[in-house]
């Protein structure tokens, strides 16, 4: 027979030849632990639970992260909402207290809080403007809006009506005006009771207290609130009563008289002589465009005049005025008079005259 060869790991072998058996350790034999089915079942388990850790501690985290970014927004609102309602309060207890007490307040004072009220209520409307409500609390913040708003509006048609009927409690317009004004204001104190409904559950221990109510015309007076009515307790209140009253108050020489003769103060001699008047607004209307005009009259015929201008004077003010450098001789006796343009409520007051001597020593 023919004897072949075969080749195992690249060696020829003859025919009949065995080869020699190969060795293999036990060790060798055992597949690695991480490939059986137990061992990868037991690493899934463990990387599910410590996916599982993660994603509840990243959910806390996230939950936790939320939830005081949301305290954060409601806290912000609520800041922003308890300033205004605050302040409206106070804006509502002045307002009411104007109306009812107004025999009390002169004309400028009540005049001047109505302007303030009617800042104020602009600037709240404002800032509740920018506020950002969270959701929960968006329909409270719609009926803080709308208090906001009708207030707003209210105190500006009410103070331009009430200005106008202070001064001509006729005035059909300015009642109307004052009328549509007490509307709106009863429409923001509705809507704030509707606000108030909203919130009566929210913690306030952080605001400073609860919210406070702002009533801008209460039910108990609300007879006091008509416009005929207010503008007839205008009419008669002492303080409020239009009166237009410019007076020359008082005129002083410098130098000023130190002595008399032949019946008249006696003037020293100087380098300068001067008057000083003061011109007082004894009514409670504003003047503007007041012209105070001096004439200074010689026992010789001589005339002097000048004039000055006062911008504007409010009730109850009063400004000085000097004019200076008068030409005046020694010897020669004068008759100074200032006067301002007469036709107010008291036109007796409306000049004054003083006559006096220029010493004749040298």
């Amino acid at each position: 027979m023919r004897k072949t060869k075969r080749m195992i790991g690249g060696w020829r072998l003859a025919a009949g030849v065995r080869p020699a058996p190969i060795a293999y350790s036990r060790a060798a034999m055992v597949l690695s632990p991480s490939l059986t089915p137990t061992a990868r079942r037991r690493k899934r388990r463990r990387n599910l639970i410590v996916l599982t850790v993660v994603a509840i501690v990243v959910g806390v985290i996230y939950g936790v992260t939320r939830a005081q970014g949301e305290r954060e927004v409601t806290r912000s609102y609520l800041d922003v909402a308890y300033e205004v309602s605050t302040r409206e309060a106070d804006a509502a207890a002045t307002f009411a207290n104007l109306v009812v007490s107004l025999e009390e307040f002169s004309r400028t004072v009540f005049l001047s809080n109505l302007e303030d009220l009617e800042t104020e209520a602009d600037a709240l409307a404002s800032l509740l403007a920018s506020a950002d409500p969270p959701p929960d609390l968006l329909q409270a913040h719609q009926f803080l809006q709308i208090a906001a708003a009708s207030w707003r509006s209210g105190m500006s048609t009410a103070t331009a009506g009430l200005t106008v009927l202070s001064t001509n409690p006729l005035d059909e317009d300015a009642a109307a005006d004052v009328d549509r004004g007490l509307i709106d204001l009863r429409v923001g104190d509705r809507a704030y009771v509707g606000f108030l409904s909203q919130v009566v559950d929210v913690d306030t221990a952080l605001l400073g207290g609860d919210f406070p109510a702002a009533i801008y015309v209460p039910s108990r007076d609300d007879a006091l609130f008509d416009a005929r009515e207010l503008a007839r307790r205008m009419f008669i209140a002492p303080g409020i009563t239009p009166v237009d009253d410019l007076a020359i108050a008082d005129l002083n020489l410098d130098p000023a008289p130190v002595g008399s003769s032949e019946g008249f103060p006696v003037v020293p001699i100087s380098t300068s002589q001067s008057v000083t008047v003061a011109v007082s607004n004894r009514g409670n209307l504003g003047v503007t465009a007041i012209t105070v005009s001096l004439q200074l009259l010689s026992n010789t015929g001589d005339l002097y005049e000048a004039a000055q201008e006062i911008a504007g004077l409010e009730g109850g003010a009063k400004v000085s005025l000097t004019f200076s450098d008068l030409p005046v001789t020694p010897g020669s006796i004068y008759e100074v008079t200032v006067s301002i343009p007469s036709g107010d409520d008291e036109p007796d007051n409306d000049s004054i005259s003083f006559q006096f001597i220029v010493n004749a020593d040298a």
